[in-house]
């Protein structure tokens, strides 16, 4: 257990919910994403997503997608990332920090690399959202390679998966991405993981998931964090999430428009607070 799954657990534990929130790599770089940092560190977000650019930006939701289109046409990609990276783990060496990034944008700089940075960079867990991990059993050997430096790759379920009926090929798929998962797990709660603020959730569906999975949890003997992700945006979502349901969240497009629109930090600042607080009031 890496003090990742640690800390989420004491959150559990305490009847609380842990937060992820994603800094976007908009100009000017390291500047914005080191003032963001502070702005999450003093509203005490658990967990920091920095993310690896894509060369070709698709299947984001339309906030996501238009940052990506910037950074493509800005020349934006690992190099940044881990410029990032480097800086917010010296300034901050006791807050967990996370790359996040399609496997083409890190196979620009080889997987080999990839895993010898985060190893250097004391990273404890990654996500490659696209990498087939269990689909296609580890295929270039990434999750068996961050394993070996104590790193977790994340692993991701959708709600169909998770409520999947007992003996069917997408139960037995569940069953195996249970096994592997560590670090936490992303349980998608938007259909298709598509990515966006949200007014709607359908809250019922995703308690169902999270009882689905702790089944198989409890089944395989993995237990694992369950982090909700994909179109949280307020403080009422996030309390429903982390006090009703007893899960964790992660949001990135919340944040991302309020920056995109010129809010000021303070009012940023205030945004994240109410945030924090939604998911760690006793539930």
């Amino acid at each position: 257990m890496n003090v990742v799954e640690q800390k989420l657990f004491a959150y559990e534990a305490e009847h609380k919910g842990g937060v992820i929130v994603e800094i976007p790599m908009l100009l000017p770089i390291p500047k914005t994403q080191l003032e963001m940092a502070d702005l999450l560190i003093r509203a005490g977000i658990d967990i920091i997503q920095i993310p690896i650019p894509v060369r070709f930006p698709w299947m984001y939701g339309k906030r996501i997608l238009s940052i990506q289109k910037m950074a493509a046409e800005n020349k934006i990609w690992y190099k940044q990332s881990f410029q990032v990276l480097e800086e917010l783990i010296k300034r901050y060496p006791e807050t967990e920090f996370m790359p996040v990034g399609f496997y083409g944008g890190l196979q620009r700089m080889g997987q080999e690399n990839y895993v010898r940075e985060l190893a250097r960079l004391g990273i404890h867990v990654a996500d490659v959202p696209d990498y087939p991990l269990v689909h296609d059993r580890d295929p270039r050997g990434l999750g068996h390679e961050l394993e070996k430096r104590g790193i977790n790759l994340v692993t991701v379920i959708s709600a169909d998966a998770a409520l999947s009926d007992p003996g069917t090929d997408g139960y037995k798929h569940l069953e195996k991405i249970v096994s592997v998962s560590h670090g936490f797990c992303f349980l998608l709660a938007t259909a298709g993981g598509k990515t966006g603020e949200r007014d709607d959730m359908d809250y019922e569906r995703l308690a169902k998931a999270k009882e689905g999975i702790l089944r198989v949890q409890e089944k395989t003997g993995r237990r694992c964090p369950i982090v909700a992700v994909c179109g949280i945006s307020t403080p009422e979502q996030v309390r429903v999430l982390t006090r009703e349901l007893g899960l964790h969240v992660m949001f990135g497009s919340a944040l991302f428009t309020r920056m995109m629109n010129g809010e000021s930090k303070e009012d940023i600042y205030r945004f994240l607070i109410e945030m924090k607080k939604a998911a760690t009031e006793t539930r």
